[in-house]
């Protein structure tokens, strides 16, 4: 036998899963944006790491043909500059440079002989948490470098689920390292 409810049976029904609705979108929509935060974070971790290892490439390249550490340490900095947040200096005109502005700066930049004639001509946020070390072994020239990126996932979902900093703690950078060995080119010519 086939039952028909009544219309306020059926609404008090539809009102339950109203509710029941609005909270499975709820936490559907937390999923997906811990889904999101993850992605992003991962992401750029991942292009942090391919410019990393290509700015490895280049110190070690510039260590082979006997540049001295100023001007490999110039050559990892630039290599890092589209993972290296906000440019510090110049800052009179920051955010209005258009691309080739930037990289006159650029061209400056690489183009100072020394530490105290780079300060003032370009810097960025993280570039101060980049480092490198260069060793040689045998014929080989090694560079090992690491970098600290911002962890950005673990802050923005707490803010979400509104556990905000009190009671969750979570790292605040990522170290990402990158080793390259490359064949030692300058002690053919030059003594180390």
């Amino acid at each position: 036998m086939i039952r028909i409810r009544g219309e306020k049976a059926c609404r008090r029904c539809h009102q339950r899963c109203k509710g029941q609705a609005i909270l499975e979108s709820l936490l559907v929509l937390l999923v997906l944006l811990a889904a999101f935060f993850f992605f992003y974070d991962f992401s750029f971790a991942t292009v942090s790491q391919i410019h990393l290892n290509n700015a490895v490439a280049r110190v070690a390249r510039a260590d082979t043909v006997g540049f001295n550490s100023f001007q490999r340490n110039k050559s990892l900095r630039v290599g890092m500059i589209p993972v290296s947040g906000k440019r510090l200096v110049p800052e009179a005109d920051r955010g209005q440079l258009t691309a080739s502005q930037e990289l006159a700066y650029v061209r400056t930049y690489l183009a100072s002989e020394t530490y105290a004639d780079s300060k003032g001509v370009l810097d960025y946020e993280r570039w101060d948490n980049l480092s490198h070390s260069t060793r040689h072994t045998g014929d080989k020239c090694v560079v090992d470098a690491r970098f600290e990126i911002p962890t950005l996932m673990p802050e923005r979902f707490a803010h979400f689920i509104g556990l905000g900093d009190e009671g969750f703690s979570y790292p605040e950078t990522q170290t990402i390292r990158s080793h390259w060995v490359i064949e030692d080119h300058a002690s053919l010519y030059l003594t180390r």
